[in-house]
């Protein structure tokens, strides 16, 4: 009995604590923005996650730790869970030259553009469908490199590779099993000089195709410059929806 008792005696107290609130303060900033490319001002396209990380560095703290999250495939991104202040917010781990940190202050919800220069930059020319029932449809393309940012270097060949990717779904990429294979085509570029590639238009059949189905294709190029050597982010267009003719 006297163990029932102790039992009901500690019960009160265990649930008054689960059930007491903390007094912390909520998020009450964000940041939200859009890489951008410095060269034409159209969104630098990439993919998620695996395409580009926003950093943030809290100011409050003496030494504070990084705060990472990963911007969308279309180049935007946002965050509404951080709190007012400044911070050193960078662009990182994406397909552009490297920038430098810029000082942000947050409060409410804060727009913040910032300018990067993508390391090629791919357009989708001309998509051009065969005649009905035949499920063709194939895809004009370019590939061009970017200025290089003044103070760095890269050599006279970078341009690798180009890929059409296909799927079912609006998500796709080279990665994270988002593209279908035998939809899809890849070709090797490393043999040719970048002056070659820049001066051509690439013709790709979007392969294995059912008539009247509904697809996603996107063209990404690979630039295996040193400042993209390890990570090997792909540069990419935007999403585009097809019908199989």
């Amino acid at each position: 009995m006297k163990k029932i008792s102790l039992i009901f005696a500690i019960f009160p107290l265990l649930m008054t604590s689960c059930f007491q609130l903390d007094n912390y303060d909520a998020p009450d900033a964000g940041i939200d923005g859009t890489l951008i490319d410095i060269e034409t001002g159209s969104p630098v396209y990439t993919e998620q996650p695996d395409g580009c990380r926003i950093e943030l560095m809290d100011l409050s703290y003496e030494n504070p730790t990084p705060l990472q999250f990963w911007a969308k495939a279309d180049g935007t991104f946002r965050n509404v869970a951080l709190f007012s202040g400044d911070y050193d917010v960078t662009p990182t781990e994406g397909p552009f030259f490297p920038v430098e940190a810029e000082r942000v202050h947050l409060k409410g919800v804060t727009k913040h553009d910032f300018k990067v220069t993508p390391f090629l930059k791919v357009n989708i020319e001309e998509i051009v469908y065969g005649e009905p029932g035949s499920a063709e449809v194939t895809v004009k393309y370019t590939i061009r490199r970017s200025t290089t940012p003044e103070g760095m270097t890269i050599g006279k060949k970078t341009i690798s590779e180009s890929r059409l990717l296909c799927n079912i779904y609006p998500v796709v990429s080279c990665y994270n099993s988002c593209f279908i294979e035998e939809n899809s085509t890849t070709k090797v570029l490393s043999r040719s000089t970048d002056a070659s590639i820049e001066s051509k238009v690439y013709e790709d059949p979007v392969k294995n195709l059912k008539s009247g189905q509904k697809y996603y294709i996107r063209v990404a190029a690979l630039s295996s410059c040193s400042y993209n050597s390890t990570l090997k982010r792909y540069n990419y267009t935007p999403v585009i929806e097809i019908v199989a003719p």
